[in-house]
């Protein structure tokens, strides 16, 4: 898969602070790529430059390979950083009109196209200012999709917001990414939704790039476990040992154990219990979150 988007040694230095230091980037095309940090992390630094709000103290931005020159991008990238620009006493369909001719988008259909995808087709002359915050978010993506990008930038869309809220932008990014085939580069606090749809994910502390995976690296790496409840555990210690090989087991309590090594073996683990006749009141396998593996990997919360 070819990269879309890639930086070296980006960096934004306000006086003797750096707000982001020698990060680097990869986003293959197609993706769509969670950008997890504190406030004050560098993520919404580096999304401002990379849509050239900004420019960079030094180091390189590469679209499809080719060094970015500041305002002159070689690809379509929609954004939505910080603030929409929205007009407030003009209606969705309006919005969309006015940025869509100042673009020379004027085929037929292709407002009527994007008020669909973001689901304000129904919304008449309604005022954007009368919309609620779900709604005008929507209609901020939708602005930033005027153009057809081949990467959206989305900057905290779903902060504030109510749970259906949330679940209507998640389904909206999804679809985007896979009817419209635009890669997707998202900044969030709420690392319980990236996990649910996001391919990709990139850690960003004080200004610098941690550490990227994607989400099977996630999955494979994470501290995971299987949970053992029962009154005979010491029996069920000792089978496991001896059946299993296991050595990394840890007891909480007197009827818990925590085995940590051989997941992926759990439906062994089950069956040998079973067939010595062992009694378990519980039994499953627990997987470490996004948010943990970003506690682990930072010292703290994403807050």
């Amino acid at each position: 898969m070819s990269e879309l988007l890639s930086t070296s040694k980006l960096s934004k230095r306000y006086g003797k602070k750096f707000a982001l230091h020698d990060a680097d980037i990869h986003i293959p095309q197609g993706e769509i790529y969670g950008l997890i940090g504190r406030n004050g992390a560098g993520k919404t630094t580096l999304l401002k430059l990379i849509n050239s709000q900004i420019t960079a103290t030094s180091g390189e931005i590469h679209l499809k390979g080719q060094k970015m020159r500041f305002g002159v991008p070689t690809i379509r990238i929609g954004a939505l950083v910080e603030s929409p620009g929205l007009y407030p006493d003009c209606s969705a369909r309006e919005n969309l009109v006015y940025k869509a001719i100042a673009l020379g988008h004027n085929k037929p259909g292709y407002i009527d196209r994007l008020l669909s995808i973001v689901e304000l087709s129904d919304t008449g002359k309604k005022k954007a200012k009368q919309f609620s915050l779900g709604m005008k978010q929507r209609l901020s993506i939708a602005l930033a999709l005027v153009d057809d990008p081949e990467l959206l930038i989305l900057d905290e869309p779903i902060n504030g917001m109510d749970p259906q809220g949330i679940k209507d932008i998640r389904e909206m990014l999804v679809k985007i990414n896979r009817e419209m085939g635009a890669t997707i580069l998202i900044s969030s606090h709420i690392l319980d939704e990236l996990a649910k749809f996001a391919t990709r994910y990139g850690i960003i502390k004080d200004g610098k790039v941690l550490r990227e995976f994607t989400r099977e690296q996630l999955e494979q790496e994470n501290r995971s476990d299987i949970r053992i409840e029962s009154p005979q555990i010491e029996q069920i210690e000792a089978a496991l040992r001896e059946g299993m090989a296991f050595t990394r087991m840890q007891r909480q309590g007197d009827n818990t154990l925590l085995v940590q090594e051989g997941v992926e073996r759990h439906e062994q683990v089950s069956r040998l219990l079973f067939d010595k006749g062992l009694y378990v009141s519980q039994f499953y396998v627990r997987h470490e979150s996004l948010e943990d593996y970003f506690m682990g990997l930072t010292g703290g919360t994403v807050q």
